[in-house]
């Protein structure tokens, strides 16, 4: 088992997310015809937030939040069962780093008018579990009742930043959120340069199992031009 990255280097890697406008390639497969189902493309950002004061066990540690905000439109060549073509979608969650304890966590946005805000927890970052790894076709339609198992990171991509060369090195995380019946199961990969940590690519897998859902979705990141 991997050692934990030290804050220092999660700080750094959270931090760089935030310099840049990344490119989005997401590949939907689902076992419903009314899904989804082919390659988007679009763009994500990190936009600093307020810092955020939480209390724990009678402790109070500041957070540093980021609002994640992804958009593209579907194209006319996808799958797209009822929907229609040529509309624009739409994500948005807050990332938070404690860097008190080296938490990484991911949170669903308040739907409510006003300055975007945390409302409950997504899932939390796991760094060091690489054991149990599931692929895609080995989630169980139960999983719900197992939320021990994770599915394998995606790779990001191996292109560099312009000028760089610098040797990379990829950090994998994981985590899962239970919502009622349907257990999604999150993998991320940062290929990052190890010696400051900024990140230079980065992927996450969402596999998605319930009784009405069975869901594999990739998204690919790359720094934007």
């Amino acid at each position: 088992m991997p050692p934990l990255p030290s804050r220092q280097l999660l700080t750094a890697l959270v931090t760089s997310l935030s310099n840049t406008r990344w490119t989005l390639t997401r590949t939907l497969r689902s076992e419903n015809p009314l899904d989804l189902n082919g390659e988007l493309r679009g763009n994500a950002t990190f936009t600093p937030q307020p810092p955020t004061n939480t209390t724990t066990t009678n402790i109070t540690t500041t957070d540093q939040d980021w609002l994640y905000c992804e958009d593209g439109e579907i194209p006319n060549t996808i799958n797209i069962g009822a929907t229609q073509p040529g509309l624009r979608w739409t994500k948005k969650y807050i990332w938070r780093l404690s860097p008190e304890t080296g938490r990484v966590s991911v949170w669903f946005v308040k739907v409510a008018p006003g300055p975007e805000e945390a409302d409950y927890l997504f899932h939390d970052f796991e760094f060091d579990s690489e054991s149990g790894l599931l692929d895609s076709t080995e989630v169980k339609s139960d999983a719900q009742n197992d939320p021990g198992e994770f599915v394998a990171p995606p790779v990001p991509s191996a292109v560099l930043a312009t000028g760089s060369g610098n040797e990379t090195t990829v950090l994998n995380a994981r985590g899962n959120h239970l919502c009622i019946n349907d257990m999604y199961r999150t993998a991320y990969a940062f290929r990052i340069e190890p010696e400051t940590g900024a990140v230079i690519s980065w992927a996450s897998r969402h596999v998605v199992r319930g009784p009405k859902k069975g869901q594999d979705i990739v998204n690919q990141y790359v720094r934007g031009v």
